[in-house]
């Protein structure tokens, strides 16, 4: 059953549910505001949406002497088909 706008806002907001950040493109100012925001939610859990061809490098963003900023850029190795880079 959908919920009701009052319940979709509730859900949302409420400070049990998960914290999202939704971040479109990489931009300096992300390299200052994510790590305080971050800072500010203290998550248990992250959970970060890379484009297939980045997840291997999951665990080097993880890595403990991994260090803000960091930004990851790929291109198709095959002319892409269309396809542009992913960041």
């Amino acid at each position: 059953m959908p919920l009701s706008p009052d319940e979709a806002v509730a859900a949302l907001t409420d400070p049990a549910a998960p914290y999202l950040i939704g971040v479109r493109h990489h931009a300096p100012s992300l390299a200052a505001a994510v790590p305080a925001l971050l800072d500010a939610a203290k998550p248990d859990v992250l959970l970060v949406e890379l484009p297939d061809e980045m997840q291997e490098w999951l665990p080097w963003l993880g890595h403990e002497e991994t260090r803000a900023p960091v930004a990851l850029a790929a291109a198709p190795r095959d002319g892409g088909g269309g396809r542009g880079p992913a960041f």
